[in-house]
């Protein structure tokens, strides 16, 4: 599997609701599990949400960590 594929399945797998958008709280469960401190959730959540509306959509996602083919 890619760097790619992999990051496009862990997008998937935070977002629990199945939804495409990564909420805050599901953020915060799936990477509390892994054990990163709310503190750097935050600031990881600060880096995704472009937008600043408190959610992640992928579009947001892939630009952030560099994913998107533009």
């Amino acid at each position: 599997m890619s760097n790619k594929e992999a990051l496009i399945r862990l997008f998937h797998k935070l977002d629990e609701s199945g939804d495409g958008i990564i909420s805050c709280d599901e953020l915060y469960s799936g990477l509390s599990k892994a054990g990163v401190s709310s503190t750097v959730i935050k600031k990881i959540m600060d880096r995704l949400d472009l937008n600043g509306d408190g959610k992640v959509t992928f579009s947001e996602y892939e630009i952030a960590i560099g994913i998107n083919n533009n």
